[in-house]
Order: C-alpha cells, then sequence, then structure tokens
C-alpha cells in the first residue's frame, strides 16, 4: 500500500468528484463550518488544513473575499491542483507540509479550518495539531473542523461505515471505489470518538469546544482561543 501522500498524488485530478460521490451530504457538511461564525466575525488571516483541490478553500472565499489564506497540504499534486483552480487569486500562500510537523507561525491566523483531513494522523500527533493550532492562533481565534469519527463502541462504528457504504452507492460510488477507500482506511486512516476529541481540543489549551453536528462517521467541531487561556 503506498503512503497517503502517493494516495493522494495520484487522485489529484479526479479527488473532487470522488470525494463528492463518497461522503454523505457533502456541501452540508461544508456549508455547517460557516453557519456558526458571527456576523462580525471577520478573519484577515485563515489557515486551510489538508486543503486537497480546494473545495474548503473555495468556501473560504466565499465568505472572506479579501482574508489572506494559507492552504497547506501533504500532496505536491493536490496543492497543484488547488494553484490551477485559484489561478488568478494572489491571496492564496501555498505550504506543502505534513501534520506531524507543520512549523506553523504562533499567533498568526484569526480562523484555521480544516475538512476530512485530521483523520490521516495517530491520536497522539492529533493532539500536537491540536496545540500547534492553539499556539498559531490569535486570541479569540477559532479553529473549525469537519472530520470522519469512530463510534465509542465497535457496533455504532461499524453500523456507521455499513450505512455509509449504503449512502455512497447511492451518490454513485462503484464497488471499484468503495474498495479503494476502505483499502486507504485501513492503511492511513486514524478515527477517533467525539469525545477524545473534544477532551483533547482542552487539553490543548481550548476551554471553549464543541460539536456543531454528526451524521454518520462526519463531525463538525468548533474550539475557541480565549483569554483564560493564558
Amino acid at each position: 500500500m503506498e503512503n497517503v501522500e502517493d494516495f493522494y498524488d495520484q487522485l489529484s485530478s479526479s479527488y473532487t468528484e470522488l470525494i463528492k460521490k463518497c461522503v454523505p451530504r457533502y456541501d452540508e457538511l461544508l456549508s455547517t463550518m460557516f453557519l456558526y461564525l458571527q456576523p462580525d466575525f471577520k478573519p484577515q488571516r485563515i489557515l486551510d488544513l489538508g486543503c486537497g483541490t480546494g473545495n474548503l478553500t473555495q468556501r473560504i472565499l466565499d465568505h472572506f473575499p479579501d482574508a489572506q489564506i494559507d492552504v497547506l497540504d501533504l500532496s505536491e499534486e493536490i496543492l497543484e491542483e488547488s494553484r490551477k483552480r485559484f489561478a488568478n487569486n494572489s491571496k492564496i500562500n501555498y505550504i506543502q507540509a505534513d501534520f506531524k510537523n507543520m512549523n506553523l507561525s504562533e499567533v498568526t491566523y484569526d480562523l484555521v479550518i480544516s475538512s476530512i483531513a485530521i483523520h490521516h494522523v495517530e491520536d497522539p500527533f492529533k493532539l500536537k495539531l491540536y496545540k500547534d493550532v492553539f499556539h498559531s492562533l490569535k486570541m479569540d481565534g477559532l479553529f473549525i473542523f469537519a472530520d470522519q469519527t469512530r463510534g465509542i463502541t465497535d457496533e455504532i462504528y461499524l453500523k456507521n461505515i455499513e450505512c455509509w457504504k449504503s449512502e455512497a452507492f447511492k451518490l454513485g460510488s462503484t464497488e471499484e471505489n468503495w474498495d479503494m477507500w476502505m483499502a486507504h482506511q485501513e492503511a492511513h486512516d486514524f478515527h477517533s470518538p467525539v469525545v477524545w476529541h473534544l477532551e483533547n481540543m482542552k487539553k490543548a489549551g481550548f476551554n471553549e469546544v464543541d460539536l456543531l453536528s454528526k451524521y454518520l462517521m462526519w463531525g463538525v467541531f468548533w474550539a475557541r482561543k480565549t483569554q483564560i487561556n493564558g
């Protein structure tokens, strides 16, 4: 099995089409990430973690067209697809980096956002990522991400996967598509329960955390860096 970078390099030109056939309520998932933002929240600097081909980046541009956006991904081929997509936008800066070693600048971002990417690292690295994000945010900055989660029991987790498969086939996925995603999941995905995410965001320094929505395996998480954290 190839590594994560090679996997997404190979899917770079077809990623957007495949993800829409794979993830139930994908557009709703992305929309929910912006639904709870206050009208006076006007981020000037935003980081998109695991930007892929730019589906979430496009949503950021729709909401905050004047913001400076850093987009980060492990796959250079994926980043190239994003560069093509936003070729005329000078406000986007592209960063090739691994979540395990991002070297984010401290107190830089008003908003850090991510869609279906964080589950690619093991739990200890997720906690490190949460700490890195916390330190990269300005005071009152927000961290919002959508990701796959694990059920609190194996029975719930397996039922979610069963329902996911049914939904994916309704969206147009084929058996070949499904087998590809499952092989990738077995080798490279590390799903964590909702409670684990909330507890570890608090360990990272966020004292305000929440789950905005959840459907099957997909949850949308929210956290704010507030003064009480020092």
